[in-house]
């Protein structure tokens, strides 16, 4: 039982930087980028991925926007470079938070948080 993981960003800098680091943890089968957040729009509604990672900030559709779509229906991990939409993000489902720039850790946390949400089983280090 591996993560289907979609990371949603319009900086091609954090997608990379995360897409790198989410593929180190154990528990992640595969991972599908998006920099344009309506081409990831239309995918998450068609694919059903298992997990999204979303920035806050993008052009045309946001992060909150897809929080306020999907959370009901899947985890997600929500990133930016601002702290204050942290409240705002979980008021809104996102399992966790992460603050931009983050670590190898910290991402991995986030998955392991979302695991444990959609298994009930803590991963085991």
């Amino acid at each position: 039982m591996k993560l289907e993981l979609v990371i949603v960003d319009d900086s091609h800098l954090w997608l990379s930087l995360a897409e790198k680091l989410a593929k180190t943890h154990p528990l992640v089968r595969s991972v599908l980028t998006f920099d344009d957040s309506y081409d990831a729009w239309v995918h998450i509604q068609i694919a059903k991925p298992q997990v999204v990672m979303s920035d806050i900030e993008m052009p045309g559709m946001n992060g909150l926007s897809f929080l306020e779509m999907f959370a009901d229906r899947l985890p997600f991990i929500s990133s930016s470079t601002k702290q204050e939409f942290e409240v705002v993000a979980r008021e809104l489902g996102c399992v966790d938070f992460v603050s931009k720039p983050f670590t190898k850790s910290e991402l991995h946390r986030a998955l392991d948080l979302v695991y444990y949400k959609i298994y009930g089983k803590k991963v085991s280090a």
